[in-house]
């Protein structure tokens, strides 16, 4: 009767320990998202465009500075992601 039970104890621990410890597919592809997103971000750093502008009127609200700024060109908009 033992060895009944010890070899259907075997057979029912077998799948789970026979079984690699490989993470989901939604975690891999938040991984793999986060790593693009990372990646966007360090490529946009470099290549953002400056406005030129010039403070037209500066004025105090409470703690606050605030500035009224007048640009000459607008910003480009950024290229399409595909």
């Amino acid at each position: 009767m033992k060895a009944v039970l010890l070899a259907m104890l075997g057979l029912l621990a077998g799948p789970a320990l026979a079984t690699p410890a490989v993470p989901s597919s939604a975690w891999l592809e938040r991984q793999q998202a986060a790593a693009a997103d990372e990646a966007d971000a360090a490529a946009a750093t470099g290549t953002k465009a400056r406005q030129r502008c010039r403070v037209v009127k500066q004025w105090k609200v409470g703690g606050t500075v605030v500035k009224h700024r007048q640009c000459d060109d607008p910003p480009k908009k950024p290229p399409a992601k595909v």
